[in-house]
Order: C-alpha cells, then structure tokens, then sequence
C-alpha cells in the first residue's frame, strides 16, 4: 500500500508544471541550455579568475589533469573596461586572509553601500582569493504597464504552461515608446525578435532575444552583434520599422531569480604557473547572482569567489497605415544587460520557465 501511495506522490510531482530545474550560474558560454533550465552567466567570475591569477609572477603554464574550464577561462578574450558596467563593478584580490575579507567587506559598503558577511569572502591559509560584486540598478526611460487582469501563458521547452505576470505595451500607447524600444530583429510574425530597450543608464540598453530555437549563450551573443550591426531599416508601420509603433504588443514577463552555483568542483586539477614550483589548486569558486525584471526597469546583484592554494601538490505621423506586430515572450528567451559598444553583456540571462516567473494572481 506504501508503495503505491510513494508512486502516486512521484506522478503527481512529476506533472506539476511549476517543478523544474533550479536557475544555475553558468562557467562556459558554448552549450546549449538542458531543457527547462533557467541559466545566467556574468563575465564578472572571468574578471575574478584574472584578478586571482594576476597575483601570480608568471602566467599559468599547465594544469594537471587538463581542466576544460580553466582552459576556457584562460583563453576567453574580452575587453573589460567596454562590457563592464562603468562604476557598477569591482574585483578585488589578495591573501585569502581574515584582515582581506573584513577589508572587502567594507570597501564594498563605501563604493556600492552593499553589506556582505565577511565570511563570504574564503579565508584559505596560504592562499590567495579574488572576490568580485557587481551591482546595478536600471530604469527604463519610459515606464512599461503592468498587466493586472490578464495572465501570460509561458510554455517552457518541456511544453509546460505556466500563467505568468507580465508586463508590456499594446495598441496606440505603443507608439509612445518609438524613441525607447528600438526592433533590431523580427522574423516569422514574431517568432523570433530582438528589442533593445534604453535606460537611464548612459549607452546601456535592456535586451529581450527570442530565437526560434533554443541556442547557447556564445551563439546569441554573436546574433545580438549581427544584428546591431545590420539593424532593420524599413518605413514607420512597416513589418521592418526599427522602432515600435502604434498597434506592436510587448509582453514581457516579470523576473525574479536568484541561481547560487558552486563551480569547485568544476576547476579540478593542479595549476602550475611559471616560475612557481609548488602548484595550486582552486578550493572555491561560486557565484550567486540576482536579478529582477518589471515595468520600471531591472535590478542585478552579481557575487563571485574564486580562491585556490599551494598544493603539493522622434513620434511619427498617425496617418500612415502601420503592421501590428507580436513580441511575445510566452516561449524561452534571453535577456541581456549590454552597452552599447561593448561585443558581449554583462549580464545574461535564458529564461525557460520555472519559479523565477512570478504566478499570475488577481
């Protein structure tokens, strides 16, 4: 009897739609997201790594047995001062010692009036830490409607719906955000789109992707800078028009996600660098990352650790007839932090359902 009352409990869990995969942080920027996963990578952990080995006279030279991740670390190549959000960030590095953590700990405070426990920051004896925090708080520079009566329905890649809160624009009050929300992309009557959003932060937009099919990180980052690129160009009302216009529908839905990853266990092996006999070997390394999405604007909140040891190892004319359009995100889709002449975000995120969308309620 036991038995099949646990097996009722199972099958019952299982059609949940709301049970999915918790939002993890992510170390590489290559694969495709595992279905129903909410996923989020920050360059913030590369600009840790960095700031860890730059305590080191010598490069790294080997690493014994061959890590994969370390080896994309190392040869990921960006430029920090263009993707990093200018006074929104900090990294800092040094002997992984009680005195640095209570010395990050306030420094954080003066520059971004954030308190952390110092006892976040890794104490290792003999070891070396780099502890990163980027903070940001966007406002779009024309608030969104919230959506009070109506639900979005989201369907994940597992093809599980859920109904979401949202917010958007629609009808004529779309025509008001023509100078705000900018169509870089749409395809197959909105099947696909990418919309880049200002905010008041200087050469900082907002961007909303949704490809037809789920695709990697590296691979939408790349999208994105096509289409910045070569943006759409046709005539005001037009299926191409670059910017929103009177009857386009945005749907967006509210964010809320908090993914705490532990990524030691991903940088196993003995590192050597040169001119250093003795190897070392990463015994922390996490991120916890948070980052809401709503009508005024998003907020991120972005922590990394990393530390190793020794070891011996303008409004147009209403008289022209317009297209309506769908940017409707009730499938998976990517959001971006991203500046304006940066080649990669600083924060992205693969939204695909679960409970970082927040349940419709009236």
């Amino acid at each position: 009897m036991m038995k099949n009352i646990g097996f009722a409990i199972c099958l019952l869990i299982a059609s949940l739609p709301w049970i999915s995969a918790a939002p993890e942080s992510l170390l590489s920027i290559d694969e495709l997201p595992p279905k129903g996963t909410t996923q989020v990578w920050s360059p913030l952990f590369q600009a840790s790594w960095e700031k860890l080995t730059e305590l080191h006279a010598g490069k790294l030279a080997k690493v014994e047995p061959a890590n994969a991740f370390i080896a994309k670390l190392e040869a990921f190549s960006w430029q920090a001062d263009k993707v990093m959000p200018q006074d929104g960030y900090a990294v800092y590095a040094g002997p992984a010692t009680q005195k640095f953590a209570q010395d990050t700990a306030a420094a954080i405070k003066k520059q971004f009036d954030v308190s952390i426990d110092p006892n976040r920051v890794p104490i290792i004896p003999g070891g070396n830490v780099a502890y990163g925090i980027l903070v940001r708080d966007l406002k779009f520079e024309k608030k969104f409607f919230l959506s009070r009566n109506n639900a979005l329905e989201f369907r994940s890649t597992k093809n599980k719906p859920q109904k979401v809160k949202y917010f958007g624009t629609a009808g004529k009050l779309s025509e008001e955000y023509s100078q705000y929300v900018k169509v870089l992309q749409y395809d197959d009557e909105g099947s696909s789109f990418l919309l880049s959003i200002a905010t008041d932060k200087d050469g900082e937009n907002l961007m909303i992707y949704r490809p037809s099919e789920p695709c990697s990180f590296g691979d939408a980052f790349e999208h994105v800078k096509k289409a910045k690129k070569a943006p759409l160009t046709g005539g005001f009302g037009g299926v191409r028009d670059p910017s929103l216009h009177r009857q386009d529908v945005v749907k967006i839905p509210y964010i809320t996600l908090k993914a705490d990853t532990d990524f030691t266990a991903q940088l196993k092996g003995n590192i050597f660098y040169a001119g250093e006999a003795t190897p070392w070997r990463i015994v922390k390394a996490f991120q916890v990352t948070q980052f809401e999405l709503f009508e005024d604007g998003a907020k991120v909140r972005v922590e990394t650790a990393v530390g190793g040891e020794p070891f011996g190892e303008a409004p147009k004319p209403r008289a022209v007839p317009v297209v309506p359009r769908n940017f409707i995100c009730d499938r998976p889709f990517f959001v971006f932090l991203w500046r304006a002449d940066a080649e990669m975000p600083y924060l992205a995120a693969w939204i695909d359902g679960g409970d970082c969308l927040t349940e419709f309620k009236k």
